[in-house]
């Protein structure tokens, strides 16, 4: 599938009520190398007031995990996201000195959230996730139109996604020229919905278009709906567009 959407769009919609944990996707341990998994030190969080998400990274043998390589500038992204692909966060924490990682989190609704870990350790990407929840009544927020225009900048995307395979998607943003940020031109994270499977992918280095244009290759764990999110800077200020993708066979 290959054009320009501007508006994507895809329903999902769950009942009101208690919402059970999704089971882990495949694709959180989708790379090579050992599996790691995320002991969080706390689960439960306050409703829209910060709290410090600390956790350690723990290998295949039980041992707590401490060298990390840099990637992108840091040597731990955290996303979170909640189980309905709402309140989309990308986080940074800081590692103290017996490899207990801690940063800042404040999850402004009811429900169950996915904490990812994305990082490089003993020579490999890893990703390693857990579950986070906030107390009260959950009410899932069907997926609606794609978020592209932010802040004065909108951004259009042309491509599409293909299990099995590896295709390109490119995003062009109407006003630039798009600045580094961690490193590249942007960075792209898809869920899928169900059962939250994660992919996170860098551009090729070289922005285009007067720098205003960036293209991504991505391959996905399998068929399904993802909804994307699209971080990039342009003068010095933070964006996220969001757009959902269904990917075929």
């Amino acid at each position: 599938m290959v054009g320009v959407l501007l508006a994507l769009f895809c329903g999902y919609f769950v009942g009101k009520g208690s919402v059970p944990r999704p089971a882990p996707a495949p694709a959180d341990h989708a790379h090579a190398g050992p599996e790691y998994s995320l002991a969080l030190e706390a689960s439960d969080f306050p409703l829209g007031s910060a709290r410090d998400l600390r956790f350690r990274v723990v290998g295949a043998a039980g041992e707590t995990v401490t060298d990390f390589a840099v990637r992108h500038d840091e040597r731990m992204h955290v996303v979170v996201v909640r189980s309905d692909l709402t309140g989309y966060q990308h986080l940074h924490p800081s590692m103290g000195p017996d490899g207990t990682w801690s940063v800042p989190l404040t999850l402004g609704a009811p429900g169950t959230w996915r904490v990812f870990a994305d990082f490089a350790a003993g020579g490999v990407d890893a990703v390693a996730g857990s579950f986070v929840s906030v107390a009260g009544a959950f009410s899932p927020v069907p997926l609606g139109p794609a978020i592209l225009g932010i802040s004065g900048v909108s951004v259009t995307v042309e491509g599409g996604l293909r299990a099995g395979g590896t295709e390109p998607l490119t995003l062009r943003v109407s006003t630039g020229p798009l600045a580094r940020y961690l490193g590249a031109y942007g960075h792209l994270v898809l869920v899928r919905t169900g059962d939250l499977a994660f992919v996170h992918v860098h551009p090729e280095d070289a922005a285009r278009a007067d720098g205003r244009e960036v293209r991504f290759w991505v391959t996905p764990p399998g068929p399904g709906t993802y909804r994307a999110f699209f971080d990039f800077s342009i003068g010095g200020v933070l964006r996220t567009a969001e757009f959902t993708l269904n990917c075929t066979l």
